[in-house]
């Protein structure tokens, strides 16, 4: 595979490196293009969460015992850092550390 797109991506699908022929990525591009603004943002969010998804999964898969809350918390605090998740969360009655090693 080759290098990751270029932000703004939509503007010379030529010069991405890819393994999808430049055919299909010009299909693709043109999609995107068509999409309504409202139907991006639905694909991002869809990405995001099945990114998140994936990370808790692997949570899972490093720390067996865990309960639901804690693998949320585990998520929070890889995906937030260690600063941000330890104000957000000690806020809501944690006290900034999942408590699963």
């Amino acid at each position: 595979m080759g290098s990751s797109p270029i932000i703004g991506f939509m503007a010379e699908p030529h010069k991405i490196q890819t393994d999808t022929p430049r055919e299909v990525l010009e299909i693709q591009y043109d999609l995107y293009r068509k999409m309504s603004p409202t139907k991006k943002i639905e694909l991002v969010f869809d990405a995001y969460r099945t990114g998140q998804l994936l990370a808790m999964a692997g949570i899972r898969m490093r720390h067996p015992n865990a309960s639901e809350k804690e693998v949320k918390q585990i998520w929070a605090k890889e995906h937030l850092g260690e600063e941000l998740y330890c104000k957000v969360y000690r806020n809501k009655g944690y006290d900034g550390d999942p408590g699963v090693k």
